[in-house]
Order: C-alpha cells, then structure tokens, then sequence
C-alpha cells in the first residue's frame, strides 16, 4: 500500500545531466509521486505551488446515485451451471440500486513530518528513478530536498526491452490459441461439461479438507 503525491507548481531541484536527459525526451519532470511514509491508504496528497498540502477526501453530498457494480462491461465467460450456483449463492446478497454520491474535496492537512516521495518512471525508453525528501510543518512543505535519482543503463534498457517484446510475443501467441480453440465447435460441450466438472469436483475437496482440519483440531483440543 502506499500513497500518491502530486506536486503542482514547485520547481524541483534537478541535476544539470537529468534535466537535459528530459529535455532531450520531450519530457517534463514528473508531478506525481508515491509515498509510504504516511498512513499507507491508497490516499492521494497535493502540494501546491505555496507548498501547502492538501488531501484528497470523499465526502457525501447529501444525494443518492444509482449504484455501478464493478463488474458492469465484464463479459460472463462461466459454464451456465456456474452462473446458475453463483446467482442462487448471490441472492442472500443482493446488489443496491442506489448509493450514497460522493465528491473529492481537497482539504488542508496539518501535516508535521519528513517524508520521502519517489517516483519509477519510464522516460525516452530508460527507467528514471527519483526520490525527494519532504520535510513538512504545520501542513506545509517546508524543504524538498532531492535524495536520490538515477537512469537506467542504456544497455539494460535495451534487454529489458527485449525481454518485454519477447515476452508479449509469447502472450500474444498464447491469446491466439485459445481465441483459436474457442471457434471450435465442441468448445461450447467442453465449456459446459469439463469447466462444471472442474469447479464442482474444487469445491468438494476444498469442504472435505475443510472439515479434515476442523476434526483434526477437535482432536488436538484446539
């Protein structure tokens, strides 16, 4: 877990070499950051261009929205027996037409802390990695200081890439052959026989070896 930081309007201290590096991509120093200094929630973190730091809260607006499952555009790919168990299994737990509308507000931290924020970035085919540490009162950034900053080899860039076009290759060959096995004609007999088959005979194990452990328990007076 780890948090974002967005720096907006400071100008970062930068090497003379990693500006030019940037310059010479068309690229201009990163904005955002993470942290695992803070509280580690997936939050997101701004400092302005006063060096004020704000947080990024959902708070309620008093409405009611309709409610958007996470699985809306998810193709449903499952054997109909599976769909059939999952949807009976589902009822207990039927999804909200509404929820509560929730709305990002920045709001002013009183942040007292050093913190170091970085960021791992792809830039003109080479990683640059950079780490500012932050040092922050009363919810400002007083310092930021650079603390550590590289780019990747020229060389292991190269191999890397290499390694990332051999590997998607090897991806790609494989989503063709099972579209591929997919056109079949007695895929559909396979999907509703053999994948059922699978699940069920999974789930079965998983009870029985669930009910081994909770009478080897009891024996052990556990």
């Amino acid at each position: 877990m780890f948090d974002d930081v967005i720096v907006e309007g400071l100008k970062l201290e930068t090497p003379k070499k990693l500006q030019k590096y940037f310059e010479d991509s068309n690229t201009d120093l990163p904005k955002g950051f993470q942290t695992k200094d803070l509280d580690n929630c997936l939050s997101t973190y701004t400092i302005d261009n006063k060096g004020q730091i704000y947080l990024t809260e959902y708070k309620p607006t008093g409405k009611k929205v309709p409610y958007v499952p996470l699985s809306l555009g998810w193709t449903d790919r499952r054997s109909f027996l599976e769909k059939l168990f999952f949807n009976q299994k589902n009822r207990k737990y039927p999804l909200p037409k509404f929820t509560e509308e929730r709305k990002a507000v920045k709001t002013k931290t009183n942040l007292t802390q050093t913190f170091e924020i970085y960021t791992y970035k792809e830039v003109g085919g080479r990683y640059v990695d950079l780490t500012y540490t932050v040092t922050a009162v009363s919810g400002k950034a007083k310092n930021i200081k650079l603390a550590n900053w590289n780019i990747e080899d020229a060389k292991v860039a190269a191999k890397r890439h290499a390694s990332e076009a051999e590997f998607n290759k090897n991806m790609e060959d494989s989503f063709l052959k099972r579209k591929t096995f997919q056109n079949k004609w007695y895929y559909p007999v396979i999907k509703e026989t053999y994948n059922p088959f699978v699940f069920f005979t999974r789930m079965l194990i998983q009870k029985t070896c669930h009910k081994i452990i909770n009478w080897s328990n009891r024996w052990y007076g556990v």
